[in-house]
């Protein structure tokens, strides 16, 4: 499953809470100036296209400063023990039979389930099936007999009759009725519901929106639809046979094998998995779809998209069957089942999932060209490709060793980055997982490998994400590839369609390169937090001396880090690498040179999962932005720098190389660097006319997107307003809307005449700039353009645009703020998405005085039901009050 935000690949899955109140609780009136229309600058610093409630970065290897508060408790709550799940059966086959009810939002399924005892004989089982009515439950034989059972909502336990060893196999037959909707409302920030079973505008009354049903396994929803034992180290085959509306198209795991037209309208496809997985990954999606058939080798690759966007399926997707060439021979393990299909639904409930043989994901991916010219959805594509292995083929057995399926899958998004866009794009995917993990690292520190889990959902976190796919990177840089890629297959080989904990992993590693493992193995996936180093060198009389300090709080972190890494330093011109090891708490290493070494710099390949405080010269650090060869190396040399002119307002040195370094690096071979030298030039007020003349080029000709669109950010309001007439022409969504931005920061006139020209345009980063600027200017007759525009949104979308639409109604004339309260009320009722639901009520806020408006708030928190809305109602109503 993929699921982060502002990651590369990047799946939208929630808008974060902390953000969400930030602006339904405290919502300003956007301002449209250059320090604050920060939407479009976070634009050309992510993935185009994704918009995410970014926080403050700690750069990569900066110092925590003394001031910085620590917000929260680092130490993990004991909560209670949480181990692998009791088999006390094989499953062995799944067979499920299933129609559905439109209207009512039901499931009306038989499922016929083939078992055995695991060892100790059985003379009852207990299934997993949640807010079922159960109307038949059967031993199938010669007779079929009824069997007794009980059920509680969440489990049914079945009396046999007889009691069967673990030599005899028992079918069961359950007929029953799923009903989803009726389920309690449950999820978290990973996944923000658990029905298990969707039914997306199932009467068809929203004209905007397709009618779809579609499934949502993970961690343990499956059993929402059909009866199973839910838990990961459970391993089945299974077939599907969905009946519906001969106009509906279906998808599941496997290959299709027939498709009967039934006498009553309807179509019954027969869906066959013949290789074992588990009942997480099962998997069922229904729509109107254009499907676009692709290959790799043999297989079938497939593309499920709607009808409008099946022009730029190819361009989404089809880099799909390279990846599988890729990882295929990458693992030397060719990919086991028996098609690829992925295909995107509407209101996912996160950002992608890898069902075997069919990944599901969110809306956000259906783009149009245009988009693509920006970025690319390469990395949730690759993350869920990479879990047919790691995931579908080898599969935690617990939810607590969930790493060994995500921070694989997440680190594949690296291995692809590498291979087809080169080390840059590598390093740029390294920092930002980084920083996902790093910021959350403030405020959580836990072992990636964690039994004591309050719940199993709080697993998905950028501990087993961002943090678990870094240690794997520094795994393989400490063992070699020719070492690591070869424990990799043998895991695989040993364990698939199997499952496996941590020490399988260990185990493997060890098997292969005869090493013992242990000490990284511990250190670092059953132990929080991360090392923090303090560093110093010197010369003197032909001896470079570097000291080294561990530095971290060790109440919650290993008190000693072994950390094998490059030292690197520079004398005329030449390079020289030295192999050390830290493994103390305080550490010197000495080196005869030749002479002073122009720059040094600790883990010279850059892999560290920690914090480094290198104190260095200016000279040394404008050495190692010039020479080398690592992007992050280059980029912290100008971060650096550019703190010692904060840190130094008045020195006129500090300001002059900053400048000069800034310089430099608008030739930097990376647009990754060239973007961030213009970003750094942007906070200086006056720019020579040279040097204006030198973003001006940059803003019209880079070869990248995101470089032309910084430029445009850092011109705005230094040069005349006609120039960005011309980047608004850009056939960038980026540059276009940061050129609009601009164009009304520097003054130009009517601006809001240039933004309407692009009301036709439906990507959202585009359609969020026109809300933005309707709301700050208060454009009149916009009304039915927000409730067109947010009609066509969804989730974190609807959340942007609630917040606009309501500054803009708290100016409006008194009966467009009783029409625009009318349609935010109605979402909040009625939206199936809870944070949705949250911000709508939440942006009720700007015009609660008018008469009527908080009465009509009441009504909505009355008729909620979800307990986590009410929650959230409950301090907002508190703190308004």
């Amino acid at each position: 499953m993929n699921l982060h935000m502002n990651a590369r690949p990047n799946t939208a899955a929630t808008l974060s809470i902390a953000f969400l109140f930030s602006f339904l609780l405290y919502a300003c009136q956007p301002k449209i100036t250059q320090q604050q229309s920060g939407l479009a600058k976070t634009k050309t610093t992510q993935a185009a296209g994704e918009d995410s409630a970014t926080v403050p970065n700690e750069e990569l290897t900066d110092w925590l400063p003394d001031d910085k508060e620590r917000v929260g408790v680092w130490a993990p709550t004991r909560w209670r023990y949480n181990p692998e799940r009791t088999r006390e059966f094989r499953l062995r086959h799944t067979v499920l039979e299933v129609s559905f009810d439109w209207q009512k939002q039901y499931l009306y399924g038989t499922a016929t389930l083939s078992m055995q005892p695991y060892f100790f004989p059985q003379d009852s089982v207990v299934l997993d099936a949640k807010g079922f009515d159960l109307h038949e439950i059967v031993l199938v034989g010669k007779p079929n007999r009824p069997l007794g059972y009980s059920y509680n909502g969440e489990q049914i336990r079945i009396g046999l009759g007889k009691t069967f060893t673990r030599n005899e196999v028992l079918t069961l037959r359950i007929r029953y009725t799923a009903k989803p909707n009726e389920l309690p409302a449950q999820g978290s920030a990973a996944i923000t519901d658990r029905r298990g079973l969707y039914f997306i505008n199932p009467t068809g009354e929203d004209p905007h929106k397709p009618r779809q049903i579609w499934t949502q396994g993970e961690t343990e929803s499956s059993s929402c639809w059909f009866p199973t034992f839910d838990a990961p180290n459970v391993k089945t085959t299974q077939e599907i046979f969905i009946t519906v509306d001969t106009a509906f198209i279906t998808l599941s795991n496997g290959r299709l094998v027939s498709s009967k037209i039934n006498n009553n309208g309807t179509r019954t496809d027969h869906w066959k998995q013949d290789k074992p997985h588990a009942p997480y990954l099962f998997m069922m999606a229904v729509g109107k779809y254009a499907v676009i058939k692709d290959k790799w080798r043999d297989k079938e690759v497939s593309y499920y998209v709607e009808p409008e966007y099946a022009p730029y399926a190819r361009a989404i997707f089809g880099r799909t069957p390279e990846m599988m060439e890729f990882f295929s021979n990458l693992l030397d393990y060719p990919y086991p089942w028996d098609k690829y299909a992925q295909v995107v639904v509407r209101d996912f409930v996160s950002g992608a999932m890898e069902n075997t043989s069919a990944s599901v994901f969110m809306e956000q991916l259906q783009v149009d060209n245009r988009y693509l010219l920006d970025d690319n959805w390469d990395n949730i594509i690759a993350h869920e490709l990479f879990h047919h292995w790691f995931g579908d083929l080898v599969t935690c057995e617990s939810w607590a060793n969930l790493p060994l399926n995500e921070s694989f899958a997440t680190y594949s998004e690296y291995l692809w980055q590498q291979y087809k866009y080169g080390q840059d794009a590598a390093d740029e995917f390294w920092l930002n997982e980084w920083e996902q993990y790093q910021n959350e690292s403030y405020t959580k520190r836990e072992p990636l490998i964690r039994y004591y889990y309050r719940n199993k959902e709080d697993m998905f976190d950028s501990h087993s994400y961002a943090k678990g796919g870094l240690i794997l990177n520094m795994l393989r840089h400490i063992l070699g590839d020719d070492a690591f890629f070869a424990s990799l297959r043998y895991y695989l080989k040993k364990h698939q369609y199997g499952k496996a904990e941590i020490h399988d992993l260990r185990l493997a590693f060890e098997e292969v390169t005869g090493m013992d493992l242990n000490w990284f193995y511990d250190q670092w996936f059953m132990h929080p937090g991360h090392p923090e180093l303090a560093v110093q060198h010197s010369y003197e009389n032909g001896w470079l001396t570097v000291e080294v300090k561990q530095v971290h709080d060790t109440t919650y972190t290993p008190a000693v880090y072994r950390l094998p890494m490059m030292l690197d330093y520079w004398i005329n011109g030449q390079k020289i690498r030295q192999k050390i090891e830290v493994n103390q708490r305080e550490q010197t290493f000495r080196f005869a040179v030749s002479q002073k070494p122009d720059a040094i710099l600790l883990d010279g390949e850059t892999q560290l999962v920690g914090v480094i405080r290198h104190e260095k010269s200016m000279d040394e650090w404008l050495y190692q932005l010039k020479y080398a060869d690592k992007l992050l190396a280059r980029r912290k040399a100008l971060e650096a720098l550019q703190t010692m002119q904060d840190e130094e307002k008045d020195d006129s040195e500090a300001k002059s190389v900053l400048l000069a370094a800034s310089k430099e690096a608008l030739s930097d071979r990376s647009w990754q660097i060239r973007q961030f030298a213009v970003q750094v030039l942007e906070s200086m007020e006056q720019l020579d006319d040279e040097l204006i003349d030198r973003i001006k080029n940059m803003a019209l000709n880079d070869e990248h997107s995101l470089v032309r669109a910084s430029a445009v950010n850092t011109l705005s309001g230094k040069i005349k307003p006609s120039f960005f007439l011309n980047t608004m022409k850009d056939s960038s969504y980026t540059v276009l809307v940061n050129s609009l931005y601009a164009y009304a920061n520097s003054g130009g006139e009517d601006a809001v005449s240039y933004v309407e020209q692009f009301e036709h345009l439906n990507n959202f980063l585009v359609v969020k700039t026109l809300a933005e600027f309707y709301s700050y200017f208060k454009v009149q007759n916009k009304f039915e353009w927000f409730v067109q525009a947010m009609a066509r949104r969804n989730g974190y979308e609807l959340s942007y645009m609630f917040n606009y639409f309501g500054s803009y109604l708290s100016e409006q004339p008194e009966d467009v703020q009783i029409a625009g309260a009318q349609i935010l009320a109605n979402y909040a009722r009625r939206h199936s998405n809870h944070e949705v639901r949250i911000s709508a009520y939440g942006a009720l806020v700007f015009i609660d005085e008018l008469p009527g408006v908080k009465a009509l708030m009441e009504d909505v928190r009355k008729a909620e039901k979800d307990q986590r809305v009410l929650d959230y109602y409950r301090l907002m109503f508190n703190k308004n009050e």
